[in-house]
């Protein structure tokens, strides 16, 4: 055999294994995982696919000088727990004038900045409600359960923890990468417990967030300082979210709510529309029938709203025998 076919034998050779070089690697890409769209009730066992456990909101028992409340949980919308590390080059975009800041990631931040999209005042944290709901979010990590109410012959279960469970929301995902921010960004998704969040007259909230590196936990009371009688002299209602020419909402099925004082009457809806700005009207239903007998109203879209877009919506009806009308726009993220 010449060096000329020597060669070419050579060369065939590295080409078929480059092939199969190349095969491999197309086989075993890795892509990053998807959030779990699953959600658990309590008293369900978590499955392979279930990373996250929901319960109801808090309802108060009447009108008291400082509110309290009887039962308390929350949802949990979970989050990717683990992302492969990427590099990625992006252009600088200028963020608008006008264009509220990032969310912060800290708790208090996280709440505030949320408020403040809405249009109302900023919450305070206690430290003796903060510890409060440490203890309670670390019993419920370390007992595996999600809870309205303690059972004190469980491990850290405590009267102080209980204040917690009672008067506040709830949240608990499995795995250990869950940071507090998620928590809260998991409760401004569901309809009752956002109305909790927004409530404009409560002063001063309580947090606490626990992880054993198998489950994390988080807890948030919102009724131990609500002041339902100062509800009549705010004259910012309703709350409306996402709120007027808000820009970071997110493209999913996310909901659209106003509410008016928890201890008032139902608004009347004779009518409502949702459209994309330029583009297709989006499906969609509503209900006045709020989890936790808030009062007011929740739109939601059939589908998710499309990344990068302008949403309009319109209600129109009547509260308390008075008309209203309110059109608004907002921007979707990408």
């Amino acid at each position: 055999m010449n060096r000329h076919t020597l060669f070419l034998v050579a060369l065939l050779l590295c080409c078929a294994t480059l092939v199969q070089l190349s095969q491999a690697l197309a086989y075993t890409q890795v892509t990053p995982p998807v959030a779990s769209s699953a959600v658990l009730r309590e008293g369900d066992a978590p499955g392979d696919d279930m990373v996250a456990e929901t319960g109801d909101p808090p309802v108060p028992d009447g009108l008291p000088a400082h509110a309290t409340a009887d039962r308390a949980s929350i949802g949990a919308v979970p989050a990717d727990e683990e992302q492969p590390s990427v590099r990625v080059f992006l252009p600088l975009i200028a963020r608008p004038a006008d264009a509220p800041p990032p969310l912060p990631t800290d708790w208090l931040g996280r709440v505030n900045g949320y408020r403040a999209r809405a249009g109302v005042p900023p919450v305070t944290a206690s430290a003796v409600l903060n510890d409060n709901c440490f203890q309670h979010a670390r019993y419920m990590a370390e007992n595996n359960h999600l809870t309205h109410s303690q059972n004190p012959s469980l491990p850290y279960a405590s009267s102080e923890g209980q204040i917690c469970a009672q008067k506040g929301n709830a949240w608990m995902g499995w795995g250990g990468s869950w940071q507090p921010y998620q928590a809260v960004d998991s409760w401004m998704g569901s309809v009752g417990h956002r109305l909790w969040l927004l409530y404009p007259t409560t002063p001063t909230f309580g947090f606490g967030f626990y992880s054993n590196n198998q489950r994390s936990a988080a807890a948030l009371d919102v009724l131990s300082t609500a002041t339902f009688g100062n509800d009549a002299s705010y004259a910012g209602w309703p709350v409306r979210y996402p709120a007027p020419n808000q820009q970071d909402i997110p493209a999913t099925r996310y909901p659209i709510t106003l509410h008016w004082p928890y201890f008032e009457q139902k608004p009347v809806v004779t009518g409502t529309s949702l459209r994309v700005v330029d583009g297709a009207t989006l499906n969609h239903t509503f209900t006045t029938d709020l989890p936790a007998n808030h009062k007011g109203i929740a739109i939601t879209p059939d589908q998710a709203f499309p990344p990068g877009a302008t949403i309009e919506v319109t209600v129109t009806g009547s509260y308390k025998g008075q008309p209203f009308a309110f059109t608004w726009r907002f921007q979707t993220g990408s």
